[in-house]
């Protein structure tokens, strides 16, 4: 057995997660630091060449080859004695990961994704990994959900076997005092058809005209990179809206005295970006959700939405919070970093626990 598997806590169950980067977006991000907090013994199985540096013992898939995966995922559950395997993303590693899991006896906590392609050659193969569900033990999603009642998830009883569990995020918060109305806006997050950037850039203008606001910076990479960075030219708007790239210390770089974080995306839920941005102090504009307002039904104050079908609801929502006296926003902004206690990491780490301990003891048991 491997050495760091030796020193485990007594009773502690082995976990095995299974996922394609590990770092990359809000599921990898809560991977590592679940790894990190939980009381539990981890590993990690990853494709090569989408590691890195970890405390947590790491394993690396070659390809995407379903036969190898398999094979790999098998040998890793053996040699490390794998009670439970967690399957983070229905994606195409998965699948043979799951049956590997299945095999050999694992207990299985299958991710889930908030949207999948309805149309074209993708619509299927965003589907077939999410036959991951019918065979989990359970099905975690970190914000609730609302499928419509003729779902297939809710034809093959996901729902029944669903536990939600927010992420956790490292957050303290900072009290940048904001002493005037901010005028840029900030967007954090890929590049892709579903954050719907260049519908924003493409309502600038109106904005520009008639808001206060006078630019956009744009941090993030993607397939849409090329199509935003021509709307800016045909538009004439290279001395207002400007692309960063990636950068990790984004909440370091810019100044919510001067920015306010705008999330068009075409669906909100349990969005990192979101959290991490009030926890630096930005004040928050972001599309309508029913899983957000139900993630947040708690909190006295929210972040202010719209609707990303109808960008003219962002327009009309900064015109509101430019007319807004700037301590009720502070005082909004405030309220909403005390309650992103609801968001740690500990609390994240205990449910996960719980589930770990409720899995083995199945596994014992069986």
């Amino acid at each position: 057995m491997p050495e760091q598997f030796e020193r485990t806590k007594l009773n502690a169950a082995k976990v095995m997660h299974v996922i394609a980067h590990m770092e990359k977006g809000g599921a990898e991000r809560q991977m590592m630091l679940l790894t990190q907090a939980s009381r539990h013994s981890h590993v990690i199985a990853v494709l090569k060449g989408n590691e890195v540096a970890s405390d947590t013992p790491v394993v690396l898939l070659e390809n995407l080859n379903p036969v190898k995966i398999f094979s790999k995922i098998q040998t890793v559950i053996r040699e490390y004695s794998i009670d439970i395997v967690q399957l983070w993303l229905p994606d195409r590693i998965t699948i043979p990961a799951m049956l590997a899991a299945k095999s050999n006896g694992c207990r299985i906590i299958s991710g889930d994704r908030r949207k999948v392609r309805n149309y074209g050659g993708g619509a299927f193969r965003d589907r077939l990994p999410y036959i991951n569900h019918v065979v989990a033990d359970l099905v975690v999603p970190n914000y609730p959900h609302f499928p419509p009642p003729l779902s297939l998830r809710r034809v093959l009883g996901v729902p029944r076997k669903t536990k939600t569990i927010a992420n956790g995020l490292a957050l303290k918060a900072r009290e940048v005092p904001i002493s005037s109305y901010p005028t840029r806006l900030l967007f954090v997050g890929r590049l892709v058809e579903q954050k719907r950037v260049q519908p924003l850039v493409e309502k600038m203008p109106r904005i520009l005209a008639e808001t206060g606001i006078q630019g956009l910076d744009i941090v993030g990479e993607g397939q849409e990179e090329a199509a935003i960075r021509n709307s800016i030219k045909t538009l004439g708007l290279a001395d207002n809206v400007r692309l960063h790239g990636r950068l990790t210390d984004w909440g370091e770089c810019f100044s919510p005295e001067s920015h306010m974080l705008v999330l068009p995306s075409a669906s909100e839920g349990m969005s990192n970006t979101l959290f991490e941005a009030i926890s630096w102090g930005y004040f928050a504009l972001t599309s309508q959700s029913r899983e957000l307002d139900a993630l947040l039904s708690r909190w006295k104050h929210k972040p202010v939405t719209f609707d990303h079908e109808n960008l003219n609801t962002l327009v009309e929502q900064l015109r509101i919070t430019k007319a807004s006296p700037i301590e009720s926003i502070q005082t909004r902004l405030r309220s909403m970093q005390c309650d992103l206690v609801e968001f740690s990491v500990e609390r994240m780490a205990a449910s996960y626990d719980g589930i770990y301990d409720q899995l083995s003891l199945k596994k014992a048991t069986s």
